[in-house]
C-alpha cells in the first residue's frame, strides 16, 4: 500500500472530525461553547477511530507476514535435502597462458524434481560448478589469486540450475590458490617487467638528452655559447674562451668540416 493510500482514511475522518461541528452550528445556530464541546467530542471520537485504523492495518499486516512465513516453511520443508561433494584441488584455466590456478570448494546440489533424472548428479553438479568457475578465472589475473576468489566465491554462490536444468547446483568453501612455483615465476616476471620499464623511462631520458643538444643546443658555436651563458650568466669571459670549444664540439656532434679537419691534421703531419 503506498502513502497516499494509507493516509487516505484517517486524514478522511480527521477532517471530518472538524468539519461537521461547524457544520452543526452554521445549521442549528447552536452557541460556541456547544460547538467548542462537539468539536472536541468529534476529535476525541476521530483520534480512537484513526488508532482503531492503524491496529486493524498492523494486524493485517502481521497475518500477511505470518501466512508467507508458513509459506517458505512449507516449501523448504517439502525441497529435496541437499547433496554436497568436496573438491580438494583442481587446475582451472587463468588470463595468463601456461599459468593456472587450483580450485578447491564444496560443491552443493539440490534435485530440481521428484524423482532423479541422472546417473551421477553429482558428475552434473561438479561439471556446472567448473563452468561457471571457468568463466570467472579465465579472465583473472593469476599475480592476483585473492582478488580472484572474492569474485568467484560470489558467482559460485548462486544457487543455479545447470545446463540440463535436472539440478540447483552452487558451490561453498571457494577457495583459490597459484602453485608455489608458478607464483615465484609470476613474481620474477613483474620484477623483469618492472625494472624493463624504469630502464625503458632511463633511455627514453637518455635520447631526448641527446636529440635536445645535437639538435638545440650543440646545432651552431653560436647557440651551444648562449646555452651556456644561460647557465653562467656571470662568466661571460670564459664563454669566449670557450667558443673554440662549442665550435669542435659542434662540428663532432654533426660530422662537418672543422672536426674532419681537426681529426685528419695529425695524419697530415705525421706524412710531412
Amino acid at each position: 500500500m503506498d502513502d497516499a493510500a494509507r493516509w487516505w482514511a484517517p486524514a478522511a475522518v480527521v477532517a471530518a472530525a472538524l468539519v461537521v461541528p461547524f457544520l452543526v452550528r452554521l445549521v442549528l445556530s447552536v452557541p460556541d461553547w456547544v460547538t467548542l464541546v462537539a468539536l472536541a467530542v468529534s476529535v476525541a471520537g476521530a483520534v480512537a477511530v484513526v488508532r482503531q485504523i492503524g491496529f486493524q492495518r498492523e494486524q493485517r499486516a502481521l497475518r500477511v507476514e505470518a501466512a508467507r512465513a508458513q509459506q517458505v516453511k512449507a516449501a523448504e520443508t517439502e525441497a529435496p535435502p541437499r547433496e554436497e561433494h568436496h573438491v580438494p584441488a583442481i587446475p582451472v584455466d587463468s588470463a595468463e597462458p601456461y599459468y593456472r590456478f587450483t580450485l578447491s570448494c564444496t560443491v552443493c546440489w539440490r534435485p530440481n524434481g521428484p524423482l532423479p533424472q541422472h546417473a551421477n548428479p553429482r558428475g552434473l553438479a561438479v561439471h556446472a560448478v567448473l563452468e561457471r568457475a571457468r568463466q570467472v578465472t579465465v579472465q583473472g589475473s593469476p599475480a592476483d589469486p585473492d582478488g580472484v576468489q572474492v569474485r568467484l566465491a560470489a558467482e559460485l554462490g548462486a544457487h543455479l540450475s545447470d545446463r540440463t536444468g535436472q539440478i540447483t547446483a552452487w558451490a561453498e568453501d571457494v577457495g583459490l590458490t597459484v602453485p608455489p612455483e608458478d607464483a615465484e615465476r609470476l613474481k620474477r616476471l613483474q620484477d623483469v617487467r618492472k625494472e624493463k620499464q624504469i630502464r625503458d623511462h632511463e633511455r627514453e631520458l637518455e635520447q631526448a638528452a641527446r636529440a635536445y643538444l645535437t639538435s638545440e643546443v650543440l646545432s651552431d658555436p653560436g647557440k651551444a655559447v648562449v646555452w651556456w651563458l644561460a647557465r653562467h650568466p656571470e662568466q661571460v669571459r670564459e664563454a669566449a674562451e670557450l667558443l673554440p670549444t662549442f665550435a669542435q664540439l659542434s662540428a663532432a656532434a654533426h660530422g662537418t668540416e672543422v672536426y674532419l679537419e681537426r681529426q685528419a691534421r695529425p695524419q697530415l703531419e705525421e706524412s710531412d
